[in-house]
């Protein structure tokens, strides 16, 4: 066995009947909350980027081609549905799937109340897993390519506001020349928490929308276009832009929605802060902790330069004793970190406003390489800034003043 760690833990045996004693213990429990806090919000910082994304991306899609003009409403000018680029564009290799789409501003009128909303419209192709997925009641939408169906999909905020419920008629007014007007059976009511969405958005057969405007059957507002790899969004929106004609124009999921993704940005800034303070904490704990038993063990310092221990020996003795304590509160931080993770991703025990932050419990997403990442920048950190104080404890301690003192 090498000498220096013989000698460290027999020091360590040592210190059970010692002051330091629970000195060791805080430095341990230091450490096992900063790591299980580091892992609690990566895990909770990632489980809302993750949600926020696939909500919006729901919504929206990463990619969405349309009219390139300052028209700032809902009812852009039409483009075709058939249109000869969108070949070049399925050969893109992160192009997952295209879709049409078309918007109407309109009003839902009820007997006692009245709504603004904007009827989304959509083909028999359209993906709606996201609607499947949070749908609270009924049903999703049946489209044929032969017939116009009358249902559409509304959220639970629109539904509890109008009194309204599946299987109700929604009367919805269409401000146009001339005015007109619709009646919608609801076939399901879904809820995404994300309120300025819910609030906004019902969906119903892209048909609607075309004899509202008075287009044909290939006419549309655009082309959503689903993609498989998130981190590759601006290089395909780029590539997407060099192949659509200069009338059309490329735009991404982030690009649409800045303020949110500027919100899910300064959980990066925050983050970076909360590490930064956390391994200082525990580098600044475990250093104590180190001191402490240095000054604990200056007549054994003594005693092993007698007897020929070069300083060398003496820094990797308390090297060791320090990396133990650390190893200790990293394996139990890393424990309670991913298991209060497990707890709340399978039982939401922390509960949200979704007004406020888009869902109603805390997201967990767990990424196998952030724990990995965190020990790592805690122990090569910390090792590196506990080297310092053991340099100088064989130089500044006198021999005979040291055994004396034993």
């Amino acid at each position: 066995m090498n000498l220096s760690n013989y000698i460290s833990r027999n020091i360590s045996t040592q210190t059970k009947d010692r002051f330091s004693k629970p000195i060791v213990y805080i430095s341990i429990i230091s450490v096992a909350l900063g790591v299980s806090v580091l892992i609690l919000v990566f895990a909770i910082t990632s489980g809302f980027r993750k949600e926020i994304e696939n909500k919006v991306i729901g919504f929206g899609s990463h990619i969405e081609i349309s009219f390139f003009d300052d028209n700032a409403s809902y009812q852009k000018t039409p483009i075709e549905k058939n249109a000869a680029f969108l070949t070049q564009i399925k050969k893109l290799d992160n192009v997952k799937k295209i879709q049409a789409y078309a918007l109407k501003a309109g009003i839902i009128k009820t007997s006692d109340e009245i709504e603004g909303i904007v009827l989304k419209g959509l083909d028999t192709h359209y993906d709606v897993s996201f609607f499947q997925t949070h749908l609270v009641r009924g049903k999703v939408l049946h489209l044929t390519d032969t017939s116009t169906s009358n249902e559409a999909i509304i959220s639970e905020s629109l539904a509890n506001k109008l009194h309204l419920d599946t299987g109700s008629r929604m009367l919805v007014y269409f401000v146009q020349d001339p005015p007109r007007q619709r009646i919608f059976r609801i076939c399901g009511i879904y809820k995404s928490e994300l309120s300025s969405f819910d609030q906004t958005y019902a969906l119903c057969d892209l048909k609607h929308i075309q004899k509202l405007n008075d287009w044909n059957e290939h006419q549309i507002d655009g082309f959503e276009i689903l993609l498989h790899d998130f981190s590759q969004l601006e290089k395909t929106n780029t590539l997407i832009n060099q192949i659509i004609p200069f009338h059309l124009i490329s735009q991404t999921i982030v690009t649409r929605n800045q303020d949110l993704f500027n919100w899910i940005g300064l959980f990066d800034q925050n983050i970076i802060v909360l590490l930064v303070l956390i391994i200082i904490v525990i580098s600044i704990s475990v250093i104590s902790t180190q001191l402490t038993l240095m000054l604990e063990q200056i007549p054994t310092i003594g005693i092993l330069k007698t007897l020929g221990c070069t300083n060398q020996h003496i820094r990797n003795i308390f090297l060791h004793i320090s990396s133990r304590i650390l190893i200790k509160g990293l394996i139990i931080g890393n424990a309670i970190g991913l298991i209060l993770c497990l707890i709340q991703k399978h039982f939401h025990l922390i509960k949200l406003n979704p007004d406020n932050y888009y869902m109603s419990h805390v997201p967990i997403d767990i990424v196998w390489y952030h724990p990995v990442l965190i020990n790592i920048l805690i122990i090569t950190i910390s090792l590196f800034m506990l080297s310092f104080p053991t340099y100088f404890v064989g130089r500044k301690i006198n021999i005979t003043d040291s055994i004396r003192l034993e």
